[in-house]
């Protein structure tokens, strides 16, 4: 046996410190892969640090409530295994820059999953949940990322080519909500305030704009059937990015250009009682059918609410949708989340007076959204255009 570190890894895109809430585990206790140590805060949500492997505490290196940075160490094991990775710096990978110009940051998990040869494979973490749960071998995925890894799209086109059954069996499952939010820590209100004062830092130094529209929705309300309506707008984001590239995509200082995003994501923006908000992230969801986008929502939901949030959930979206309409607000303008281009927000649902093309006035059901967009990565043409897409899918009802 020898003595392996616990580092800190990447739990969220753009993470880069976070607060050690509590250990879960004491020195010279056996602790197995995957099992929660420690509960640390970062970008203000919640997350279980999870051990590496097998073996038993040596050090705990950090106190409770210590802020600790990306790839520092926070404890050793006596692991029951050789470490096949000794030598290998991931933290020291993570930090260098990529040697190709045209070539998009990393906005994933540095440290990359390994084959069943032993081999790295570079994949985003969306993309090795889905093919852990598929059990299928990355090494035969052929990946279409813009840094040469898989993605979640290249793995489901994988297994559907394979023939297996259908992706809806692996949705997350609807968990319990809280009956009243738990009581927050000192430390954690500190770490939340910190994470929300670096994106408020960010977003200020972003030239944006916002558009409005106001979206006609008794047609949609007609044809939905079951579909809940954040189902239906963030498959509606997601569908638009598709047909308008150019709003999927960040800018780059250093290269004075607008790189692409590799997928097309939907953060989605939930008040989480005691915390405040928190950006979580879907997967595209315009890939899947309405029931299926249906659970995956409410999964993500509610576990941002309940505190259970993963670290896939925290990858990098291409767009957020902001809903503050549940509050009995109308009309708000949304903030940039760094590094995305767009925000989507939306207020109340409701029947309001609308003019007819004869001068009538007729209640309809009604929503006001306003697209914000960073203005050096598009143009208020790209996002008018965006929009409108945007508002076909929702009013036609997806």
């Amino acid at each position: 046996m020898s003595a392996r570190e616990v580092r800190l890894p990447a739990l969220s895109a753009t993470m880069e410190e976070a607060t050690l809430l509590a250990w879960n585990v004491t020195v010279g206790e056996t602790v197995r892969q995957g099992q929660p140590i420690a509960e640390v805060s970062t970008d203000k949500v919640d997350m279980d640090l999870e051990a590496p492997y097998d073996g038993t505490i040596v050090e705990l290196l950090v106190e409770q409530g210590a802020t600790v940075t990306l790839g520092q160490t926070l404890a050793t094991i006596e692991a029951e295994e050789d470490d096949m990775f000794v030598g290998l710096d991931f933290a020291a990978e993570t930090q260098a820059p990529s040697p190709l110009p045209e070539a998009a940051p990393s906005t994933y998990d540095p440290v990359p999953p390994t084959d069943t040869r032993g081999g790295i494979v570079a994949a985003s973490p969306p993309a090795r949940k889905m093919a852990r749960q598929l059990g299928i071998d990355l090494t035969e995925v052929t990946p279409t990322g813009a840094r040469g890894q898989v993605t979640p799209i290249d793995v489901k086109s994988h297994h559907e080519r394979a023939g297996t059954p259908p992706l809806q069996t692996q949705q997350p499952a609807v968990e319990s909500r809280p009956e009243s939010p738990a009581p927050v820590s000192e430390a954690k209100r500190l770490a939340v305030r910190r994470a929300t004062v670096d994106v408020m830092n960010r977003t200020a130094l972003v030239p944006q704009f916002t558009l409005w529209r106001t979206l006609v929705l008794d047609r949609a309300a007609q044809r939905r059937g079951d579909m809940g309506w954040t189902t239906l707008l963030v498959r509606a984001l997601a569908a638009s990015l598709h047909e308008h590239p150019e709003l999927n995509a960040h800018w780059d200082d250093e290269q004075r250009t607008a790189i692409p995003h590799d997928g097309h994501s939907v953060g989605l923006a939930v008040d989480r009682p005691g915390i405040g908000l928190v950006v979580a992230t879907l997967p595209d969801p315009s890939l899947l059918d309405p029931g299926e986008a249906g659970r995956a929502v409410r999964g993500l939901v509610d576990r941002v609410r309940n505190g259970k949030i993963r670290p896939e959930d925290m990858a990098q979206a291409s767009i957020t949708l902001s809903n503050l309409g549940g509050l009995g607000v109308d009309r708000f303008n949304a903030l940039l989340f760094p590094p995305q281009a767009a925000i989507l927000s939306i207020g109340s649902i409701r029947h309001r007076p609308i003019a007819t093309g004869d001068g009538a006035l007729k209640a309809m059901l009604t929503a006001e959204v306003g697209l914000t967009v960073d203005h050096r990565v598009a143009d208020g043409a790209d996002g008018a255009r965006y929009l409108e897409t945007f508002s076909s899918y929702v009013e036609s009802g997806g």
